[in-house]
């Protein structure tokens, strides 16, 4: 398959996490890559992998900042 015939597949994911004191923080990340196809799980799962631990060493850096 050509480069081409890939998809992009793109995605993104918020969480607001509560600092108390009625203080907020909003987080988002995203991502894309090229897939085989739209429905491509092995694509869809290393993309969702990667946004997801980016979000947690994100929020880990904050907590340890407290």
């Amino acid at each position: 398959m050509s480069s081409e015939d890939k998809v992009k597949v793109w995605a993104s994911i918020g969480i607001t996490k509560n600092l108390g004191n009625y203080e907020s923080l909003r987080l988002d990340a995203g991502a894309e890559c090229y897939a085989d196809a739209l429905d491509d799980k092995d694509a869809w799962a290393k993309l969702w992998e990667s946004i997801d631990s980016q979000i947690e060493a994100k929020l880990n850096e904050i907590d340890l900042g407290k």
